[in-house]
Formats: structure tokens, C-alpha cells, sequence
């Protein structure tokens, strides 16, 4: 499974911009997942979450990767087609769009990061001095805000080149969630 899948067109992020199927996206943790077990682990009725993995299924998001019979009834194992997913593409594509549906998944997508992070550190066995982590708060000038952008992304940049690359060294695996938003309301919209 590919590390990042990056939205495409607007079909698929108006599929991805309901808050419920990115719950069910983040789910999986690497594990193929039925309709009735999705079901059962957000205690909703099967026929809900059988019409999101129709979407998600429809629009290439999520796919089928085995099949069972059981009590004659067959049994689709659903996955992501990878483990994260990616705006950047699609941001010329989102002008003229309801930016307030977006805000709202990008506000989802950043729960569902910080669930996944949580689930990681529970997850991983790691020492002390293994773990940076950085929480800030600061006031910024907007072009001082633009500048962290731009290093933000060039991070992003790197992290892309980096898991493209052959290396005949031993790599580990990290997780990484750098996440920048206003605390205040009624702040300038950049």
C-alpha cells in the first residue's frame, strides 16, 4: 500500500469531504476491514457504512482486497488505497468551492491525525530521547506565517523525495505530524 494517495479531481474530494468516511478511512490502520465489522466498531447500522465504502469504493479511495463466504453471505475486506491521503493536487481545483465543507474536513483530517498519532506512541516501543516533540504557540506577522508555510512544505518536499528513494542502508520507520492552524477567531483568512 502506497504511503500517500493525492486527491485528484473534485469527484473525489467531494467524496472525501464527508467528515464519516474520513473516520472510516483513518479506521483501517492497516488492517482490510468488512462492512459489519466497521459497523460494529462505530455502533452504527451496516446499511449506513455500506453506502460510504460505496463511495469511497466508487471513486477509487478505499478497494476490495479479498473476498469470503460466510453463512452464504459473501464478505467484501475493504483497505484504503494508502495509508494517508493528500489535498495538494487539488487546491487549484478548490476555488470557487464551499471553502467551509473543506474547512471542516481539513479540521477532521487533523483529528483523525492526532487519533493516529496517539495510536502510534501507544503502539511503539521507543526510549526516551527516540521522541521530539515540539508544541508552540506564537503569534506571527502574516509574512512571518508564509515563511513557516514555505518550510513546512519544503519538510513535506523532503519527506516525499526521501520515501521515493532506494537505499541499500538500513532505514527505520518514523511518524511525523507537523500541523499549523489560528487559534483565534476572526483572524485574516491567508
Amino acid at each position: 500500500m502506497p504511503d500517500t494517495y493525492y486527491i485528484k479531481n473534485l469527484e473525489q474530494l467531494k467524496v472525501f469531504s464527508e467528515p464519516f468516511r474520513i473516520k472510516i478511512l483513518w479506521s483501517f490502520f492497516g488492517k482490510a476491514k468488512t462492512g459489519k465489522m466497521l459497523a460494529d466498531e462505530f455502533h452504527i447500522a451496516p446499511s449506513k457504512v455500506r453506502y460510504h465504502l460505496v463511495e469511497l469504493e466508487r471513486v477509487g479511495l478505499i478497494k476490495v482486497v479479498r473476498t469470503e463466504l460466510k453463512n452464504g453471505i459473501q464478505q467484501k475486506f475493504y483497505l484504503p488505497v494508502a495509508e494517508s491521503f493528500s489535498l495538494q493536487k487539488v487546491s487549484s481545483l478548490i476555488n470557487g468551492e464551499d471553502a467551509s465543507k473543506l474547512d471542516n474536513v481539513l479540521k477532521q483530517s487533523a483529528l483523525s491525525a492526532m487519533d493516529e498519532m496517539r495510536k502510534k506512541l501507544t503502539d511503539s516501543k521507543f526510549t526516551k530521547h527516540q521522541l521530539i516533540q515540539i508544541p508552540y504557540s506564537i503569534a506571527l506577522t502574516k509574512q512571518e506565517k508564509n515563511e513557516l508555510t514555505k518550510k513546512i512544505t519544503d519538510i513535506y518536499s523532503f519527506l516525499e523525495q526521501t520515501s521515493q528513494r532506494k537505499t541499500g542502508e538500513p532505514a527505520h520507520d518514523y511518524y511525523l505530524n507537523i500541523t499549523l492552524f489560528p487559534i483565534e477567531e476572526n483572524q485574516d483568512k491567508d
